[in-house]
């Protein structure tokens, strides 16, 4: 087939405008051609050698469902251990993998021609996404990474042979990553109106997707929770990564709640560390804080807010796991990073000093029903299925299953006519 008449080779110069697009809206003309030529050598030299690589054979595992995670590492996190779970328990089959390095992917030979012809330097995406599509025939392929550049390809390969790319959002959609410009799936699954207003609200957006508002499908009912008791006095931090926890306004952040805990000895506070933090700034507080306790890793989120009242969050997607089970929220942050969340919105003003914390402690345990309102309020704008978003997605996953069809909204591209 002559390459100007290739989907795939259509679709590949398509990713070329479009990363060229991205590179513009941060850098100038010159800084974009560096990276864009940088890019395009690593590129080339995978696709190159992929034409090397490709397996002689392939030996298929068909399923109704493949996970695809966006990392190896991502696995032994068992965050979609309930979603496949439930997927196996209604009697489908569900295989997980994960995203290889591309040095993995040539060592291995995980590579199979695409049927068009498709230009050298996306060539290894391509003969990958053929590869991974072959030797599974996934009805559904279920994406996780975001902004990957195999997701287009994935999802001709997948298309041709019948088959739909989903991808899952692991978390709302808000924030101000390029990586989420990406929107070349079949269906995309978001938590929330939040989600679908941020994507729309994007100057930039590649491919076009069916958006379905679907939940998380990392939510069940052990978040529907009943409201706590203003005098249980119980307040839980949700703590950030372990990038953010080294950049100084976070720092600043963790200090300010450090103080109020000493100042409100009468208040027990709990810390709920981010999964990748070992929480050393934490750690040492609580040596000297005897209200003030590190939860243990197998204490998980549901569990950690049962216990609560109240919660601090700075900048966590669990802030709304927390409005949803019903508890009230403070708002804390000394980084000056933008509010994605609209927590402000719900919550009120950012408290940046001790004594203001204390003050809206203070008043949250004085109308304690009013903030349990406000709470709920905050939980529907982000999560469309609220605490049945396990079930919802599994529900929608079976729609498509049987008919190819849901319940969406078309999200087209954007931004690519627009001149740089």
């Amino acid at each position: 087939m002559n390459r100007r008449n290739s989907v795939w080779a259509m679709k590949a110069h398509e990713l070329d405008t479009y990363r060229w697009r991205m590179l513009r809206e941060e850098h100038c003309w010159l800084a974009s051609v560096l990276r864009f030529g940088r890019d395009a050598i690593s590129d080339i030299s995978f696709g190159l050698r992929s034409r090397f690589r490709l397996s002689r054979q392939v030996n298929a595992e068909p399923c109704d469902f493949l996970l695809l995670q966006s990392a190896p590492k991502v696995i032994a996190f068992q965050r979609k251990r309930r979603f496949m779970e439930a997927l196996r328990g209604r009697g489908h089959s569900l295989i997980e993998t994960a995203l290889p390095e591309p040095k993995s992917i040539l060592a291995q030979c995980m590579l199979v021609r695409p049927p068009e012809p498709v230009p050298l330097r996306y060539f290894g995406y391509a003969a990958y996404a053929q590869w991974l599509v072959l030797r599974h025939r996934p009805r559904i392929l279920l994406n996780d990474r975001n902004g990957s550049l195999y997701a287009p390809f994935l999802r001709l390969a997948l298309n041709a042979e019948g088959g739909l790319l989903v991808h899952l959002a692991h978390a709302t959609t808000v924030e101000g990553s390029k990586r989420l410009g990406m929107n070349d799936y079949d269906f995309y699954f978001l938590f929330g109106q939040s989600s679908l207003e941020a994507l729309r609200g994007r100057n930039l957006r590649f491919g076009v997707s069916s958006a379905v508002m679907a939940g998380s499908h990392m939510i069940d009912d052990t978040f529907d929770l009943s409201p706590s008791d203003a005098g249980h006095k119980a307040v839980l931090v949700l703590g950030v990564g372990p990038d953010k926890e080294k950049e100084s306004g976070y720092t600043r952040t963790y200090e300010l709640i450090r103080a109020w805990a000493e100042r409100n000895p009468d208040h027990q506070v709990l810390i709920k560390a981010h999964p990748r933090s070992q929480v050393p700034f934490w750690k040492d507080a609580s040596d000297s804080l005897p209200n003030l306790q590190v939860l243990p890793k197998e204490c998980d989120l549901a569990q950690a807010l049962a216990r609560a009242s109240v919660v601090i969050n700075i900048m966590s997607n669990a802030v709304i796991e927390a409005a949803l089970a019903r508890r009230p929220v403070v708002y804390v942050n000394c980084s000056g990073q933008r509010d994605i969340f609209e927590q402000e919105r719900f919550f009120g003003p950012c408290v940046q000093d001790a004594s203001e914390l204390e003050r809206r402690v203070r008043d949250i345990e004085a109308d304690y029903c009013a903030r349990v309102r406000i709470a709920e309020r905050f939980a529907k704008y982000h999560l469309a299925a609220g605490s049945h978003g396990l079930q919802r997605n599994i529900e929608l996953l079976e729609q498509l299953l049987t008919s190819g069809r849901c319940e969406a909204v078309l999200l087209p591209s954007a931004g690519l006519e627009a001149r740089q």
